[in-house]
């Protein structure tokens, strides 16, 4: 039996893999993976970085362009300490011409003083009446009626026309002497009055009543002392209904 000796190209039964070719490929790839890399290590190398945000680059023709810088805007003026007192005269001036237009346009349209003056009657009547009732009471209770007690029925007499007023101005824009003369009271705008109002409009009876009247001669220019310290009119029912 003869035995040929095989070439040295040839591979023997001990150089032949033991292993897969997919086997040998896929170790291959993990040393690859694990392996460090050296790229960038060599002198004068950089490494590229991934920025967090893209910038998006905007065409120099495209920018907005602005004729002239913001700060020089044309501005008006500061007014001088000097000009402020023309600038109060004349906003003076204007209320006070605004003020003569109201009370114009309002001439025909508002509340006589015939009128005002029967409601206050009545008002008045009603509140005497209260307090002549209050020693009557007294008595009735078995009190004593004594003249040092008069403040204090003057005082009860002065709450009971606050409450009076407010509360029926505020909700129905009329006292019962009012509702008899057929007036009523309303805003400058035609609107119900606040309560501030009715407290304002109480305060200035109250003062024509402590000067005998005489303040309620403004009447006669269209609005009573009552009605420019609350900011009212009084209107007769059918030109406020209207």
């Amino acid at each position: 039996m003869n035995h040929t000796p095989s070439s040295p190209d040839e591979p023997s039964l001990f150089d032949l893999p033991l292993q897969s070719a997919d086997e040998t490929t896929e170790e291959t790839g993990v040393e690859e993976l694990q392996r460090p890399s050296r790229r960038g290590t060599r002198r004068g190398a950089t490494r590229e970085t991934l920025p967090l945000f893209q910038a998006e680059s905007v065409a120099p023709e495209s920018r907005p362009t602005v004729p002239f810088p913001l700060e020089r805007l044309p501005q008006a003026p500061p007014a001088e300490p000097a000009d402020w007192p023309r600038l109060a005269r004349g906003a003076r001036d204007r209320s006070a011409e605004e003020q003569e237009a109201t009370e114009a346009s309002l001439d025909g349209h508002v509340a006589t003083v015939a009128s005002r003056f029967k409601a206050a009657t009545a008002d008045g009547m009603l509140l005497v009446a209260v307090l002549a009732l209050l020693p009557i009471g007294a008595m009735r209770l078995g009190a004593a009626v004594r003249w040092s007690d008069w403040p204090a029925y003057l005082a009860f007499v002065a709450a009971f026309s606050f409450l009076y007023s407010v509360i029926s101005l505020a909700f129905w824009g009329q006292t019962p002497g009012m509702v008899w003369a057929g007036i009523v009271a309303r805003s400058e705008d035609a609107e119900p009055l606040a309560f501030g109002q009715t407290a304002r409009r109480w305060l200035g009876s109250l003062l024509t009543l402590a000067l005998a009247g005489l303040p309620g001669l403004l009447a006669l220019g269209g609005r009573s002392l009552a009605d420019r310290l609350s900011g009212s009119l009084t209107l007769p029912v059918d030109s406020a209904a209207s």
